[in-house]
This record gives C-alpha cells, sequence and structure tokens, in this order.
C-alpha cells in the first residue's frame, strides 16, 4: 500500500452535483462525460438527500484523485449537459471529500434468511479491495489493528444495512471501486443469494483533526450496538468498564491519527454512573463470542481525561469498541446529551 506524503495528502473522494434539467439538446452520456481520460472513473451514486443527486466518480487508487479533478474541471468547461439513468442533468459543481474517517451503507436484500454474517462480510469488504488492488488487500489482511470497521444492521429477517467504516482517507477509492462491480448486482453470503443496492451512502466523514476540536463534557454516554468484549489478561471481560473501553480506542486513535494528533497513555479514573446491558451470543466461525449490548454513562472528573475522553467518544463511532470490530462486534455511537 502506498503510504507517501502525496498519498496522505490527497482527496478521498470527489462527487459531481447534478440538476435535472428539460432540454432538446441530447445529452453526453456520464459514463463517456470523460471519454478523454486514460483511465475511465466508475461512476457510483450517492443516495439522494433532500432532492440533491450526487455521482461519485471512483478510480482504484486516491493518488489518481488531483488529475482526475483537473480533468473534470477542464470538461465543465466544455460541456455541463450529461444524461444518467436516461435523465438529463446540468453538472452544476464538483465536492472535493479530504477526510480520513466515513461511514458507508449499503442496502442488501437476501433471499432467505440470512445467519450471523460476521466472517461471510469480512471475506467480502477483503474481495473488494483485492478488485481494485491485490497488495493492499494482503497488507490489510496482516495488519494486527484493521483500519476499518464491517458489520451488518438488521431491518428485517432478508433487509439489512451493510455498514463500513474507514479510518484512513485512501481506502475508500479501492473499496468502492471494488464495490461497484456489486452494486445493484447478486453476491452469495454464507452460501445465500443476496442482491446489493444500486447506490451508496455516506452517512458521516469527518477528520481527526476536527475530532480534537470538539468541547470537552465530563459526562459521556456511549450506546453498544452490537456484541462488545475486550481482552483482560487472559480472559475476556463482557461488561465494558471506562479503562478497557477509551484504552481500547486510545490504541486505535494512536495507530491511525498523524503523529503531532496522539495522546499520551493514561490511567483512566473514569466512573460508570450508569448504564442498562445484556449480554449477547454472536455466532462466529469458532464458536459464539459473548458480549454486552445497551448504554452507560462515563463520568470523568479530571479535566483533561475529559477532553480526551470526548474526542474518543465521537471516534468510537467509526473507529468500533473492543474485539473483532471488523467482523460486525464493538459497533459503538455516541448519544448526544
Amino acid at each position: 500500500m502506498t503510504s507517501t506524503k502525496e498519498t496522505e495528502a490527497t482527496f478521498a473522494g470527489l462527487s459531481v452535483v447534478l440538476k435535472q434539467v428539460e432540454t432538446s439538446i441530447s445529452p453526453t452520456p456520464l459514463i463517456s462525460w470523460l471519454s478523454e481520460i486514460q483511465l475511465l472513473p466508475i461512476w457510483i451514486p450517492l443516495r439522494i438527500n433532500e432532492g440533491v443527486t450526487k455521482i461519485m466518480p471512483v478510480l482504484p487508487n486516491s493518488v489518481l484523485y488531483p488529475n482526475l479533478m483537473q480533468s473534470i474541471c477542464q470538461q465543465i468547461a466544455q460541456n455541463t449537459l450529461v444524461e444518467w439513468w436516461q435523465k438529463s442533468y446540468e453538472l452544476t459543481g464538483v465536492e472535493v471529500d479530504s477526510h480520513a474517517l466515513h461511514i458507508i451503507q449499503v442496502a442488501v436484500a437476501s433471499a432467505a434468511p440470512l445467519p450471523t454474517l460476521g466472517r461471510a462480510i469480512h471475506a467480502q469488504c477483503f474481495q473488494w479491495f483485492a478488485t481494485a488492488d491485490t497488495a493492499l488487500a494482503e497488507h490489510l489482511h496482516q495488519q494486527n489493528s484493521l483500519p476499518l470497521t464491517v458489520a451488518i444492521q438488521y431491518v428485517s429477517p432478508q433487509k439489512m444495512q451493510l455498514r463500513i467504516t474507514l479510518l484512513k482517507k485512501e481506502l475508500l477509492a479501492p473499496l468502492l471501486w471494488g464495490l461497484s462491480t456489486n452494486l445493484g448486482e447478486s453476491i452469495m453470503l454464507a452460501d445465500i443469494p443476496c442482491r446489493l443496492g444500486k447506490w451508496i451512502d455516506i452517512l458521516q466523514a469527518t477528520s481527526f483533526e476536527k475530532l480534537v476540536q470538539i468541547p470537552p463534557q465530563s459526562l459521556i454516554e456511549l450506546r453498544f450496538l452490537s456484541p462488545t468484549s475486550f481482552k483482560q489478561s487472559r480472559a475476556v471481560q463482557p461488561f465494558p468498564l471506562p479503562e478497557l473501553v477509551f484504552n481500547s480506542l486510545l490504541r486505535r486513535w494512536n495507530t491511525f491519527a498523524l503523529p503531532e494528533l496522539q495522546f499520551p497513555e493514561i490511567e483512566w479514573n473514569g466512573l460508570v454512573s450508569a448504564y442498562d446491558l445484556k449480554t449477547y451470543a454472536l455466532k462466529m466461525e469458532g464458536g459464539a463470542e459473548i458480549g454486552a449490548e445497551g448504554w452507560v454513562k462515563y463520568r470523568f472528573l479530571d479535566p483533561e481525561q475529559a477532553r480526551i475522553a470526548t474526542t474518543l467518544a465521537h471516534f468510537a463511532t467509526f473507529a468500533g469498541v473492543g474485539r473483532k470490530t471488523a467482523m460486525g462486534m464493538g459497533q459503538t455511537c455516541l448519544v448526544n446529551s
């Protein structure tokens, strides 16, 4: 995987903003709108939000985006009338995404009720990375701390949302490049035919720099959306004690944040002030994994610990907490006070 300064400084992604129009002129199909560039992007629609249509031109590597941006700007000067899904649009703008942290969601419908998909969806995600870059997929496979989480959120036994979070900006391009091969198509998960939605939804995107600027709060409530557990000595601890939760987040933060944004080791003195938790078993290939779901309120009396804990609590939405976050466990969100 490329890790040059150029890569670190480049875009995570681009999107063009379209406005539907009525016209007697034949528009240029969007897929051939940039026909003169060497590597054509794959166009991926974002979920229409408040009537605004956005399409992402995706390439397999984010280092290619500056040249793509230049080509888009040159083409806008010549032609802004395009056709997408048999409708005419005017291309009204280009948005640049330079964030490191992303939450991506894709609808999934299955032909039959699905079993627990932790390992199956984990493997599928790596296959998408490998479609864009086999070396990158292998590099990720060897990491002890993965810069991503993967989970399935069930709407009904046969309808669900695939939720992928990314902790490095250069992962968005190869993931979407691989994912594009299956959007709107059938895939097999746990030997059951499933169909992906035709578009993706980027639920949230932010940066490490923005998270450290969030005003501190001494009372923090976290909701654990999927079974969550921790390694404690040689055992597994399902109760989300303050030191286990925030040390887990601190380690992941220091692994992926820039050196100047990293935090020192902390001997946490946070308190659990209230909670509502239940333990659940998540079936895995090697057996059931026990973890806690529910909410916990943590209180930090030390102002400096409260500041760092606030940043890490917001980071938890992207990073997950505890063990096996790339297989569906430890999905976490901050409950706004």
